[in-house]
């Protein structure tokens, strides 16, 4: 019996001592970090700010409609009316793609700021200024709510989130038909044509981090067995709902339909299905090399703040980050199931879409 309690007394304080090692390795780490980058640290924001007024300038490629840049552009430059700003808007993985090669050449210096594609975010960071954004918000030199900085790589941020929903033909289906679970939209009564899909399984993506491999991949195959409507452009098909052709969209865009509602598209409405999946969008960083990185790093906090934010759910609209308190979309999901892919699922998308496609039955290429 003493034998006993003593080696489960041993191999407690061996965990301990495990624990307070790896505990300690973390630490390293950080201190290390800090160390590494230290010329890129500032003591205070005081001065952030005036490292940036003698900057003087700040340009940068944002993935945002043009009126929310021309909205953001015009509050930053109150805030900080000493820093000349020029905005350009970048959209589509085309474009994308563009700027990643441009960067590669090195031929994107002139840029400070540079919207980073989701799809392909890791081949960016060697382009990027290895700015500790996460130490300077976890030293109270920024305020930006720390989970929109990446804790990988620690110098980017994601000032936004995108929410996918179903939706439903208020002409075809009563909201006592319609769905009210993901497994719902295996009945019977919506197969052959019923359901609206996107060839693109962004939605169903987001799934895995709540719902696993096995589930997502299993629900993907029996959707494919549901014989639905494959399509790709979301306004128009929400528009087909509306004129009654579809009954059912799972997967599209929460903003998407309600800007479509708000601009007085009838007989649509929202279903909001738990897990709520939820994506990053908006992600920025600061080019490598950049002449005004402390005017870029301002600009990120903007972004990040309860300012721009209310821009980006009033004007872009609600694209707001989930992450961001009292943004309409933080208060979408509050108290709610999500599957969020955050930082440390954004590299593995492709891999989930890939996945489900070959659920689907979708041609898969092969090298």
């Amino acid at each position: 019996m003493c034998e006993a309690r003593r080696d489960r007394e041993e191999t407690t304080a061996c965990k301990i001592r495990v624990r307070s090692f790896r505990a300690m390795v973390a630490q390293l780490a950080i201190v290390l970090f800090f160390i590494a980058y230290s010329d890129a640290f500032c003591a205070s924001h005081d001065e952030i700010v005036a490292k940036a007024k003698q900057e003087g300038s700040l340009k940068g490629l944002l993935g945002l409609e043009r009126e929310a840049i021309k909205h953001i552009t015009q509050g930053f430059g109150k805030k900080y009316p000493f820093i000349r700003t020029s905005f350009e808007e970048i959209t589509g993985t085309d474009a994308a793609q563009r700027f990643l090669l441009e960067l590669k050449a090195g031929s994107a210096s002139q840029w400070d700021i540079a919207h980073i594609s989701p799809d392909f975010h890791s081949e960016y960071l060697p382009y990027l200024e290895k700015l500790d954004l996460a130490g300077m918000v976890e030293q109270g030199l920024l305020q930006i709510p720390p989970k929109m900085v990446s804790p990988k790589s620690r110098n980017l941020i994601a000032a936004g989130s995108v929410v996918d929903v179903a939706a439903y033909s208020k002409s075809l289906l009563a909201p006592s038909q319609a769905p009210k679970t993901w497994e719902d939209f295996l009945r019977p009564e919506y197969k052959g044509k019923k359901i609206a899909l996107d060839v693109r399984p962004l939605a169903l993506a987001t799934l895995f981090p709540a719902m696993g491999r096995d589930w997502v991949l299993s629900f993907a195959r029996r959707l494919a067995a549901q014989d639905p409507v494959w399509v790709r452009t979301h306004p128009r098909t929400l528009t087909a709902m509306a004129a009654g052709e579809i009954p059912l969209f799972l997967g599209t865009y929460y903003h998407t339909v309600m800007n479509l509602k708000a601009k007085g598209t009838e007989n649509l409405d929202v279903l909001l299905l738990e897990p709520v999946p939820v994506r990053l969008l908006s992600v920025y960083g600061i080019v490598k090399g950049a002449k005004n990185p402390s005017a870029a790093t301002l600009f990120l906090e903007y972004l990040s703040g309860p300012e721009a934010q209310k821009m980006l759910d009033d004007i872009e609209p609600l694209k707001s980050s989930i992450y961001s308190q009292h943004s309409k979309l933080e208060q979408l999901v509050r108290g709610r199931k999500t599957s969020v892919i955050d930082w440390e699922y954004l590299d593995k998308m492709q891999s989930y879409m890939a996945q489900i496609s070959e659920a689907y039955g979708f041609p898969t290429v092969t090298k």
